[in-house]
């Protein structure tokens, strides 16, 4: 009775404190992500950190980690930290999900998929019978845009990724 008392009281300490964490160093990976003043992405700035700086965190709750960076201390949705320092350099794909080198092949493939059709690619379309109107309106998707600022908005309406509650 007593061994039970005693492996209950440790297990309901360890519990209380699953969402402390010792000084863990991670990183941020892209430039513009927010530090919020809560764990929700509707909550108000506290500032704007910049791709590769160090935060320090104090606790791991849910989908936002609360941080320390630059003197302030805030909240970030976890999915925007990495525990590699990423290179200033680039700010492609590989950068964004904590520059992978294992996902290089995949990521290479991919990006020119994103990009449209290559030449190869449209060849390949025609001798497959591709008509050349659905040639052109994938080329005409190439120069469609959609900002940062649409993304975001498309999240909170959709409740998506840092908005999901």
């Amino acid at each position: 009775m007593i061994r039970f008392s005693c492996l209950t009281v440790v297990l309901l300490f360890s519990m209380a404190l699953s969402g402390a964490v010792s000084a863990e160093t991670l990183y941020v990976k892209k430039s513009g992500t927010k530090l919020q003043a809560e764990g929700s992405a509707k909550s108000k700035v506290v500032k704007v950190l910049g791709k590769g700086t160090a935060v320090d965190v104090k606790e791991k709750s849910g989908k936002f980690y609360k941080v320390s960076a630059g003197g302030a201390e805030g909240y970030v949705f976890k999915f925007k930290l990495t525990s590699k320092k990423p290179s200033k350099a680039g700010g492609g794909i590989l950068d964004i999900l904590g520059g992978d080198p294992k996902l290089a092949a995949k990521e290479s493939s991919s990006a020119s998929n994103i990009r449209g059709l290559s030449p190869m690619s449209e060849d390949h379309a025609k001798k497959k019978g591709i008509s050349e109107k659905d040639i052109e309106a994938v080329k005409q998707m190439e120069t469609f845009k959609v900002s940062e600022l649409e993304i975001e908005q498309f999240l909170a309406q959709r409740k998506l990724g840092e908005f999901s509650e």
